[in-house]
């Protein structure tokens, strides 16, 4: 005869392993609550040491395993899913509950480890507080003062750029070298591990229009390798910024721009005010259509062909895959912190406005 196996033995380690969890969970809810502490012990300690296992493990890889990793975790789901509803079918009431327990444990595993790892970046001191940016002194003189400049820089840029030269892989050599001596200009950043890889698919990536993404897992960064040039310098250092610490997505652009307006590269400093500008012109579309279009006219031709070009470009992907990765990312992103959803990125305009007010004073 075939031994019995104890089920209800089974079962009572993962009712065990799930208390266990939930009071993890827990304690890092209670945590979150303190944003001086994520930033002293956490952001600042825990997180630049920690960092040297994900480096050690896949930082030498040529392509992402979190890629893979988010394959591997979606099919275990599946399964034990899949099990669960068939076992319940069958009247299996045992296994049904321990198939679906299983489920709940990798689930509740899966988000205490992103939140170790890197997630609790969400919670710590802003940005704004650290550099000892107002932005809530902004008024609209200010904003239209900086939208004027930023103008008149960005078509002096176009003018000077040699759309040639624009090499992608130099680039990223390059920007990483640049993030790796960020720590003297930006101090809350670690620069434990600054590397950024391409997905396995770039062009799967596009159809979801992502230019770049950030593995917190996996703590891999991977840039879009197809994107137009115009963007690739401020993506890559954006996602850098979150591989350094880094979690709004406001602050990450603000990153990017800070530290690359000023780059003696002439394509560096075009990609910063590019966006800049793309972010600063989004207010006046909404409120004044007559004004924006005002503006948009006060680029230069070859400005204005560079943003109908990459509007071109991801016109080809836009689809059913770009709704739900917008609607999946927002609430991912209101989740954690950032009640604005997609809308976080656009507030990159009022740490630049505060910056060049800061400057000015």
């Amino acid at each position: 005869m075939k031994p019995k196996v104890n089920l209800k033995n089974g079962n009572r380690g993962y009712f065990i392993a799930i208390a266990v969890c939930l009071v993890v969970m827990f304690v890092l809810s209670w945590i979150k609550q303190s944003p001086a502490f994520i930033e002293q012990y956490y952001s600042r300690q825990f997180y630049p040491l920690f960092s040297h296992l994900p480096k050690l493990l896949f930082g030498w890889l040529p392509f992402s395993i979190g890629d893979v990793f988010y394959v591997l975790l979606s099919g275990c789901l599946l399964w034990m899913a899949t099990a669960a509803v068939m076992a319940f079918v069958k009247r299996k009431w045992r296994v049904a509950q321990k198939r679906l327990m299983q489920f709940v444990l990798v689930l509740l595993g899966t988000y205490i480890y992103f939140y170790v790892s890197w997630g609790l970046h969400y919670y710590r001191v802003p940005l704004q507080q650290q550099l000892g940016l107002e932005i809530d002194t902004i008024v609209t003189e200010d904003y239209i003062e900086i939208l004027d400049r930023y103008i008149i820089e960005i078509n002096q840029l176009r003018a000077q750029l040699d759309t040639t030269a624009m090499d992608k892989s130099r680039a990223r050599q390059e920007l990483q070298q640049l993030m790796r001596k960020s720590g003297d200009r930006l101090p809350m950043l670690s620069g434990t591990q600054v590397k950024a890889k391409q997905p396995l698919s770039s062009t799967l990536v596009s159809y979801f229009t992502v230019t770049g993404y950030f593995n917190p897992f996996t703590q891999e960064v991977q840039v879009n390798g197809i994107m137009p040039k115009t963007s690739y310098p401020f993506t890559l250092v954006h996602e850098l910024a979150h591989q350094m610490g880094i979690g709004f997505e406001d602050e990450c652009n603000f990153i990017a721009f800070l530290m690359l307006q000023d780059h003696s590269n002439t394509w560096y400093r075009y990609a910063a005010y590019y966006e800049a500008v793309q972010y600063l012109l989004r207010p006046l579309y909404f409120q004044d259509k007559t004004r924006y279009e005002s503006y948009l006219a006060k680029l230069s031709e070859d400005v204005r062909h560079d943003y109908a070009q990459e509007r071109l470009f991801w016109q080809q992907y836009y689809g059913t895959f770009n709704r739900v990765t917008n609607w999946f990312y927002g609430s991912y992103l209101r989740h954690n912190n950032q009640p604005e959803g997609m809308a976080r990125y656009s507030l990159m305009s009022r740490l630049v406005i505060a910056w060049e007010k800061q400057r000015v004073f």
